[in-house]
């Protein structure tokens, strides 16, 4: 092999070394952004929930007069039981029904502002 293809040859291979090397970072960064993401999901997530439950407190409380006490006697099943019950109710799915397709046809201001960007 003449010196210059051997020049050309090593300076292929450099550059090949270097383009995995920057694969490599490039793809690091991905699994790193996906785990954030994916952090900010779940935080997004736990803060509903508290959110959810803490208004369905509320509401035993003030809607049916339950004292603070009587709802800490409350378990896990006893809250799935109250709200299993409130779901076999065919009025209350009906209302809900109509409440989801009502914020299903309207668009927030956020996803409207998606659409501009």
């Amino acid at each position: 092999m003449s010196e210059s293809k051997q020049t050309r040859r090593d300076a292929i291979d450099a550059e090949l070394q270097r383009t995995k090397a920057e694969l490599a970072i490039a793809k690091h960064r991905e699994a790193k952004l996906r785990n954030q993401i994916k952090g900010m999901t779940e935080k997004e997530r736990r803060h509903r929930n508290i959110i959810w439950g803490s208004h369905f407190e509320y509401l035993l409380r003030e809607k049916l007069n339950i004292s603070k006490e009587q709802l800490a006697t409350f378990d896990d099943d006893r809250v799935k039981d109250i709200l299993n019950i409130l779901f076999l109710d065919l009025s209350f799915r009906q209302i809900m029904q109509n409440i989801l397709a009502e914020k299903s046809t309207q668009q927030s201001p956020k996803e409207m502002n998606k659409g501009h960007s």
